[in-house]
């Protein structure tokens, strides 16, 4: 019996549909690998002999990174060392670096760029005005930074309400959705409250600025488990610079700025239900863990820094219940041990 001129067309129509769907599913769930690192390279004032030294380590370091061919790097911000005065050339000299990465390389920023340079050991900078540069030149299109850039999509772009927030970004990749928040260290730029050390006492319109980035933040947060739930991604991986469990490490220290922040992360990991992985660096070294009850599909790694010039490689299994594997990259001559 002849099928019907029609529906053989219609059939012939499904398949050519279904078929690039097939591979695309397949494709989404290959495993694959990325890079993360963060906090270098720090050059003292009190050794500037060091500082051609300390940034050779990191350019090798990329050199290492390009031959693991990661399907992307993520750099967690603190370009510079915190006591390394905040002159345009040490905040805009990482560019350069960062230009080596063979696969697209996706920064977000730290206090050190920025937050900190009011301070004496910064120069005495206005911190905004730092912050206004830095903008201008790491986040000047939808693109991430690297020799093969990837498009991003920049929250600026995705709500009106937030044309202020080029450097928060996501993007996915194997299904996996990706998003960098800006949160920094040093109270995520906010005056501490009593009983909070060290106290901290930045420039007159810091609060201001705090409350809005952080109102972006948590927008973000919001959008960005909403697209992993409404694209059925298997996982959802966040970074940023600061280290969101210090105060719950150490018993002390600063953690107004960022109480809201790490709630919401909390809350949305768990309402995910999904594997959560969450990078950020800032305390130096290396760790591992899962620093949420309320929220046990969330994993935390802090990747190591200052002396410690090496990357993390973590592999990625989308299939997978427990879907992350870490190594490392980079020379073992000067790791940094934890600590308060």
């Amino acid at each position: 019996m002849r099928l019907p001129a029609l529906l053989l067309l219609t059939l012939a129509l499904a398949l050519a549909l279904a078929l690039p769907a097939a591979r695309g599913h397949a494709q989404a769930s290959a495993p694959f690998s990325f890079v993360a690192f963060g906090d270098m390279p720090y050059c003292l004032p009190t050794a500037p002999q060091d500082c051609a030294a300390e940034e050779g380590r990191v350019a090798r370091l990329v050199g290492e990174i390009n031959a693991a061919r990661p399907a992307f790097s993520i750099f967690v911000g603190d370009t510079k060392g915190g006591s390394d005065v905040c002159t345009d050339a040490r905040v805009l000299g990482p560019f350069a670096w960062m230009s080596l990465s063979e696969a697209p390389l996706v920064y977000t920023p730290g206090d050190n760029e920025w937050t900190d340079c009011w301070q004496d050991r910064g120069g005495r900078h206005d911190p905004l005005e730092r912050l206004a540069l830095i903008r201008a030149r790491f986040f000047r299109d939808a693109n991430s930074l690297g020799r093969r850039p990837m498009p991003l999509l920049r929250q600026a772009d995705a709500d009106p309400a937030q044309r202020l927030y080029v450097e928060n970004a996501r993007w996915s990749h194997a299904g996996v959705v990706f998003a960098t928040l800006h949160a920094v260290g040093s109270n995520n730029n906010r005056p501490t409250e009593p009983g909070e050390t060290p106290a901290s006492r930045p420039p007159e319109g810091a609060m201001a600025e705090f409350a809005a980035r952080d109102a972006a933040n948590l927008a973000w947060i919001e959008a960005t488990f909403a697209e992993a739930q409404r694209s059925g991604a298997p996982a959802v991986v966040l970074a940023m610079q600061v280290d969101l469990f210090h105060v719950q490490r150490c018993g002390r220290g600063q953690d107004s700025g960022t109480r809201a922040f790490r709630a919401a992360i909390g809350r949305a990991a768990a309402a995910f239900g999904r594997p959560v992985l969450l990078i950020h660096g800032d305390s130096h070294f290396w760790l591992q863990d899962r620093p949420m009850a309320e929220a046990p599909n969330l994993t935390r790694i802090m990747v190591p820094g200052d002396r410690e010039t090496r990357a993390v490689r973590v592999a990625v299994d989308p299939a997978a219940a427990d879907p992350w594997g870490f190594s490392f990259i980079g020379p073992e001559d000067r790791l940094m041990r934890p600590r308060c």
